[in-house]
């Protein structure tokens, strides 16, 4: 899950900066960017704390772990 989670936020971080580069390359409008930034990053902070600064406690007690 939590690399679900990762993956996701990588995703949200992308698509930050790709939306602005298609509005700079007349590739999209400026609401539809300005919509899309804003899902991007309710989203991102959605998702990001959910991962962000959790350790496995498998791996915290040192316990070998299946990855």
């Amino acid at each position: 899950m939590r690399k679900l989670l990762q993956t996701i936020s990588i995703a949200m971080l992308v698509l930050t900066v790709l939306f602005p580069v298609l509005y700079l390359v007349d590739a999209m409008g400026e609401t539809a960017m300005k919509w899309a930034m804003l899902v991007v990053t309710v989203v991102w902070f959605a998702v990001t704390p959910l991962w962000m600064g959790r350790e496995d406690h498998a791996a915290a007690a040192g316990a070998p772990t299946a990855e």
